[in-house]
């Protein structure tokens, strides 16, 4: 029986060298809570452990445009590698090769369009 405060990853194999893809995400990661800081004017997100430290009265404003940006940043993000899917193409990218441009999805294929009036 584990513990509860036991993570459920303990027991997965760790790999001695992240991944590209591993480092890259942590990247982001850490520029997006930077960024989070910044504009909620914080100090650190870390949890402190005091009520003075940890709890702060931040504007409606600001929550709406930190989520905003982040939404943004994931939608541009999203909109940059949805057509690389998979490892082969990020592999190929990060070996400094162009990857595919062209969507495995039959339905975001460019279709072209005929005129019903001719």
């Amino acid at each position: 029986m584990t513990s509860p405060d036991a993570n459920p990853n303990d027991n997965a194999p760790t790999s001695p060298t992240p991944s590209l893809d591993a480092l890259g995400k942590q990247a982001a990661l850490d520029a997006a809570m930077d960024h989070a800081r910044h504009a909620l004017r914080l100090e650190t997100l870390d949890t402190r452990g005091r009520d003075a430290l940890d709890f702060h009265a931040i504007p409606v404003s600001a929550i709406r445009d930190l989520v905003r940006h982040a939404f943004e940043r994931g939608y541009r993000d999203g909109l940059h590698t949805g057509y690389r899917q998979g490892r082969s193409h990020a592999c190929e990218e990060a070996a400094g090769r162009e990857a595919p441009s062209q969507p495995r999805n039959p339905d975001l294929e460019e279709r072209p369009t005929t005129d019903p009036t001719t």
